[in-house]
């Protein structure tokens, strides 16, 4: 009986003592990928579920989000993942809500002066959806620019083109290059099942 209790305290004696080991281990990794991600170059700040608001009185004028973000101080930029930006229109006209899977805010003072956004972009005004890969925000043109292929849709519509510019202000939708366009019309009431 002695035995069996003497191996048992051995055995759990080493039991806690691998778990001491490996949680310490584990601490050290925790401690190296630290003072890895506070030596990356030129890196002033990082910052989980970033969130920036501008107002104009009581009045939202854009807001970004983004689930990380990385400010360059240098740079003047925030490079940010999966950012989400939204341009409230004056007079209440709307808002244009744009976002895709990574991004580069560059910042004038504390100004957003451009924003370019990579991957998967959609951006939504109005009743429309437009499907992109590339758009950039310029707040000297107060626009936002897809230099290449987009997709939009919307009730009854569907048109494609090579260029896109929105202007910001009045709303207005500019397209370059080949541009196609599908309308679709709405039958109602007896006349449904003919088209």
């Amino acid at each position: 009986m002695r035995t069996v209790i003497g191996i048992l305290m051995i055995v759990t004696v080493g039991a806690v003592g691998v778990q001491l080991v490996r949680s310490q281990w584990a601490q050290h990794l925790r401690s190296l990928r630290t003072r890895e991600l506070d030596f990356l170059p030129q890196v002033s700040q990082r910052i989980q579920n970033f969130r920036r608001v501008k107002m104009e009185g009581d009045r939202k004028v854009w807001e970004v989000a983004a689930r990380e973000a990385q400010y360059f101080e240098e740079d003047k930029q925030i490079v940010v993942d999966e950012p989400e930006v939204s341009f409230f229109a004056k007079d209440d006209q709307g808002v244009v809500f744009v976002k895709g899977k990574q991004g580069k805010i560059l910042l004038e003072g504390r100004e957003m002066d451009r924003v370019d956004l990579e991957g998967d972009i959609e951006l939504r005004f109005r009743d429309y959806l437009v499907r992109t890969e590339r758009a950039t925000y310029q707040r000297a043109d107060d626009a936002v620019v897809s230099p290449g292929t987009v997709l939009v849709t919307g009730e009854g519509v569907s048109l494609s083109g090579e260029h896109m510019t929105l202007e910001m202000t009045s709303q207005r939708v500019k397209f370059e290059g080949k541009v196609r366009t599908v309308l679709e019309r709405k039958v109602e009431g007896a006349d449904a099942g003919r088209s």
